[in-house]
């Protein structure tokens, strides 16, 4: 029987294989190092945002990983007991 956190890894496996999905973080990111790039040296504050707003973007994908790793982990910690 599936278990609600296996089918939250499931989803969360899928969205991260999800060409559509991959694209739209990685231009979001492009973006953001493009408002780096192109500031000038009084913008300090814009790059400071940019570099937030760049590492949200890897937090949000870091979350998910972790959900979809965790029932595979799970079936590796069973394994080792």
């Amino acid at each position: 029987m599936l278990t609600d956190k296996h089918l939250l890894a499931q989803w969360a496996k899928n969205l991260l294989n999800d060409d559509f999905f991959k694209e739209v973080l990685n231009n979001l990111k492009n973006e953001q190092i493009s408002v780096i790039i192109n500031t000038s040296a009084e913008e300090c504050d814009r790059r400071e945002d940019a570099y937030r707003h760049i590492k949200t973007l890897e937090l949000i994908t870091g979350h998910l990983e972790g959900l979809a790793s965790e029932t595979v982990i799970k079936e590796k910690k069973w394994k080792i007991l």
